[in-house]
């Protein structure tokens, strides 16, 4: 049976606390068995303005979700209902709270917690992880209008052939539709983020998180009154953490103007002829002339972090 949670039945469990950069909450949703680490977590984590979660990893793949507010991942804006994937052993960060950010933090199987980069032990472990993939990507979802039946949007960046998938939908008010199937996924999250959910004589309102196990099948889906936007989020089978050393990059020719520089930590790719223009580095911009105090988008990690690849 699905594990369904509504945040009007979460919010006894929020605590608060003070770190370095301000007030910080955390409000259960599913709670992993304390007898099988290998059990779904699923958490919301909100923030007063400004403040920091440094950049660090996680030891298995997790999804993060905006509830509210707004912040960076990275340098990469985020926005409610956006969607960040990240798998395992991929360092990520820093993650800046602006006027204030909630997200939901969402795992198939249990982790024992962030991963600081700027602590020496931990960037060794991460150096000697064997088969290291890393991989994250933000991506908004679409919800669609509709006044009878249902829509589904799939996401383009956030799968694999492994069975990472997801997707958003939007059911009409009183109306029924199938989720996607999560049989070949290690486990699928659904965050009902508008309307309602209608499950077994009760109605669960946004925000509610539920999470189906692969061998469950397909949920069926009844909107309340008002109608439901769900977010459907499938785990790779993987499911853990990687043990098998990836093979090494292929060196580019060092041609300037055409090399392709690649981030050890966690993969992210500089190709001088596109340039960032974004950040004021124009196409064409070798790498010797990117200014030393530039550092990964999506894991802060410096210039010395970078090595010469060709990416197929």
């Amino acid at each position: 049976m699905p594990q369904i949670t509504a945040y009007e039945d979460a919010k006894a469990t929020r605590k608060e606390r003070q770190v370095p950069t301000g007030t910080a909450w955390r409000t259960n949703f599913i709670d992993p068995d304390p007898e099988n680490a290998a059990t779904p977590q699923a958490f919301l984590v909100e923030g007063t303005p400004g403040r920091v979660i440094k950049p660090h990893f996680h030891d298995y793949d997790q999804y993060q979700v905006i509830v509210s507010g707004d912040g960076l991942m990275g340098k990469h804006q985020l926005t409610v209902n956006a969607v960040h994937y990240s798998r395992a052993h991929t360092p990520y960060g820093p993650i800046l709270f602006g006027e204030g950010m909630g997200f939901l933090t969402l795992r198939a199987v249990k982790d024992g917690g962030a991963q600081y980069l700027d602590d020496p032990e931990n960037r060794a472990k991460l150096d000697a992880v064997n088969n290291r993939d890393p991989f994250q990507v933000t991506e908004a979802p679409q919800f669609k209008a509709v006044t009878s039946g249902a829509a589904i949007h799939d996401f383009s960046e956030i799968k694999d052939e492994q069975g990472l998938s997801s997707h958003s939908m939007s059911v009409a008010p009183n109306a029924k539709a199938m989720a996607p199937d999560p049989s070949d996924s290690n486990g699928q999250y659904l965050i009902v983020v508008r309307g309602s959910l209608l499950y077994q004589g009760k109605e669960y309102k946004a925000l509610t998180v539920a999470f189906v196990k692969p061998e469950e099948g397909r949920l069926e889906l009844t909107a309340g009154s008002e109608g439901l936007d769900v977010l459907v989020l499938n785990f790779p089978r993987s499911g853990a953490a990687v043990q098998a050393k990836p093979a090494a990059p292929q060196t580019a020719k060092n041609v300037p103007g055409t090399r392709v520089w690649q981030c050890m930590l966690c993969a992210f790719v500089y190709d001088e002829a596109k340039g960032m223009p974004d950040e004021g580095v124009a196409p064409g911009t070798l790498w010797e002339d990117v200014p030393e105090t530039w550092y990964c988008p999506d894991c802060s990690a410096s210039k010395s972090e970078f090595k010469m690849a060709q990416i197929a």
